[in-house]
């Protein structure tokens, strides 16, 4: 063993740091315990940074009564995209009572209560947890927050939380839109920042993190067609706005469903269902070039073709693979996962058994309950919880 240690040890650093990067997170836990330099080296920032963008090992996430209790639940979602004739396991992570309001390099924002009373920070894969954060309302009326993200300060090496929401205290009818910012540290803090003062409505409850930037879907109120993404920088704490694609007029037809966003291959992904094509049941594009509204550039179209896609569905993708399978969220008599082969235009809605339930009985995801599920997909990650 001391041989087989020191030969390792021995390989070109470049070498050797390649073959850690190409690990899963489990063994490189394990691996961290073989000696300090090992450990120092595993657990240095720079490495885990790496390994996080190489990270081949998505997870999807979601809170569920499907247990017992509200609970947050896990599966792979490699094993839902391939593995179609056994039934994915569903891993309850027994995190009770709390909510998925945010996501972000491997870490999940968790929400206790409602009204919320904490905020933490909480890593699946390796279980490490941050302290608990007292919940301020920006308008300080408890009133249900607009929209809602965790995003990464990458100049400053933070975790930050933002929320916003409407008060009602400016005048009788009239509304106040506030924001707030929680940045993790030894000693977390709230600070309130400068608000776009313009009525609008978000979409999308939990802000999509890619490029420095956490961004929302929303709209004017008065005006459905008008469309466009909300913005919020980490690293200068300023809100701003982007276009969608010019040529998708941006509305909704008449199943009246809103664009949503997304992440997929490492762009800003928006999927739409187009109003006026009968043939298309969702169209998905990407900005190639974050802040560039002119890089927006399709990625797939999904067309209409069988029952289960159908006019009256609305279509949320999660995740797109190498090869060009797609992991959905499906939304009509209830709620549902479906997996989507571009190349074969096949859909299948794959199987699922809930870890350590009473009957282990195998069910459709999501078709068990009428609750409303929220999904995340984040890679595994080494990224720890602490400041």
């Amino acid at each position: 063993m001391r041989n087989h240690e020191y030969d390792l040890c021995n390989l070109p650093g470049d070498l050797f740091r390649e073959i850690l990067l190409r690990l899963p997170v489990k063994l490189l836990l394990q691996l961290r315990t073989v000696c300090r330099s090992w450990n120092s080296f595993i657990s240095s920032h720079e490495f885990v940074m790496h390994h996080h963008q190489r990270s081949t090992q998505p997870r999807l996430v979601y809170c569920s009564l499907e247990s017992d209790g509200l609970d947050i639940m896990q599966c792979s979602v490699s094993s839902l995209l391939y593995n179609q004739l056994q039934p994915t396991r569903i891993e309850p992570l027994q995190i009770k009572y709390k909510t998925i309001q945010g996501s972000c390099n491997g870490l999940l924002c968790l929400c206790e209560g409602f009204p919320y009373r904490t905020l933490t920070l909480f890593n699946p894969c390796t279980r490490s947890v941050s302290l608990n954060v007292p919940f301020e309302y920006p308008g300080g009326d408890y009133l249900q927050p607009v929209f809602c993200g965790l995003g990464y300060d990458a100049l400053r090496d933070k975790y930050k939380f933002v929320t916003g929401s409407k008060s009602s205290t400016v005048a009788a009818g009239l509304f106040r839109y506030r924001a707030k910012v929680c940045t993790f540290d030894p000693n977390p803090s709230w600070k309130t920042v400068d608000h776009p003062m313009f009525p609008y409505f978000t979409s999308c409850y939990s802000g999509t993190f890619v490029s420095g930037t956490l961004n929302w879907m929303a709209h004017v109120p008065d005006n459905d067609n008008e469309w466009f993404i909300l913005t919020f920088d980490l690293e200068t704490e300023s809100f701003g706005r982007l276009c969608l694609p010019r040529n998708n007029h941006t509305h909704t037809g008449s199943c009246d469903y809103a664009p949503s966003l997304q992440v997929l291959k490492n762009f800003l992904s928006m999927s739409f269902q187009p109003a006026c094509d009968i043939n298309t049941a969702c169209t998905i594009w990407i900005m190639k070039d974050y802040g560039v509204e002119k890089s927006w550039t399709i990625l797939f179209t999904i067309p209409f073709g069988n029952a289960i896609i159908r006019s009256d569905i609305w279509l949320e993708p999660l995740y797109i693979s190498e090869d060009e399978i797609l992991l959905a969220y499906g939304k009509f008599n209830w709620s549902n996962l479906l997996v989507y082969n571009f190349r074969k235009g096949e859909v299948v809605h794959p199987m699922v058994e809930i870890e350590g339930s009473r009957d282990r009985s195998t069910i459709y995801p999501l078709s068990k309950s009428v609750y409303e599920k929220y999904f995340h997909v984040y890679h595994e990650s080494l990224v720890s919880c602490l400041p």
